[in-house]
């Protein structure tokens, strides 16, 4: 999970309470360098990992039980639906 530096970036949009309007209003290039980064970074922590990471199994708070591959599909999905509403309002924005 994330460690205190990362928290203290992410919190505000992870929990989209009163303090997401902390992540808005900034401009198209400040998210999509964001994005890039953290795309970076990950593709970078994959590679020192391998198929026995990915089908490593733990439990979730609410006592569910997942393994790595299940959340980064989700994670994977949940990127492409992203970078699709950003391409849609890019798109907007320059009409």
């Amino acid at each position: 999970w994330m460690n205190k530096e990362e928290y203290a970036q992410w919190g505000a949009a992870i929990g989209l309470g009163k303090h997401a309007s902390e992540v808005i209003g900034k401009p198209l290039e400040h998210y999509l360098t964001q994005l890039e980064e953290i795309r970076s970074k990950t593709l970078a922590e994959f590679g020192k990992r391998d198929d026995d990471w990915l089908m490593q199994e733990f439990t979730f708070p609410n006592g569910k039980i997942a393994n790595h591959h299940w959340c980064w599909f989700h994670v994977f999905e949940d990127e492409i639906n992203h970078r699709g509403q950003i391409r849609i309002m890019n798109q907007q924005l320059l009409t």
